[in-house]
């Protein structure tokens, strides 16, 4: 893929900020993300409902759990909403939607072993990929929510 000339938004997009994800089990996800990961709370809010944030996300009279997650940089934004309530669903990797985070880290191997002590499950032992450039894995996070920890080499 050859890189466009000008985008829509030249000039206008200063740099990513963030990925946001849906739980029902908000402690759980707050717990994988803050306690493994290593992510620190930057902010957080038990009811949210200001009339603008149902407009924003298309669900007038939203009322959320919310809190904003940061490490390195990279923001990790979770919501569990207490109005509507919404549907858990499965995917595969394959299917047509965002299916992981990724962090990028020292050690795949270390990773793997210290995250299936703890308990959660690994889709395979750290691979090595393009030649050995990376090894990554992925892990199964809390409601499936998939999180990739990548090692780059050289």
């Amino acid at each position: 893929m050859t890189e466009p000339t000008s985008a829509l938004l030249d000039g206008l997009v200063l740099r990513p900020h963030h990925t946001a994800v849906s739980v029902e089990d908000f402690d759980a996800a707050l717990r994988f993300f803050r306690d493994v990961v290593g992510m620190r709370v930057e902010k957080h809010a038990d009811r949210r409902s200001e009339e603008a944030l149902g407009v924003i996300v298309g669900l007038p009279g939203a009322v959320i759990r919310w809190a904003m997650l940061e490490h390195s940089g990279y923001r990790f934004e979770l919501f569990k909403y207490l109005e509507p309530q919404g549907q858990a669903i499965k995917f595969r990797q394959c299917d047509h939607t965002i299916t992981h985070v990724a962090f990028q880290v020292s050690d795949t191997d270390e990773v793997c072993r210290r995250v299936r002590a703890a308990g959660y499950r690994t889709y395979s032992d750290p691979q090595d990929l393009r030649g050995g450039a990376t090894r990554p894995m992925y892990v199964e996070g809390p409601e499936g929510v998939v999180v990739e920890f990548l090692q780059i080499r050289g």
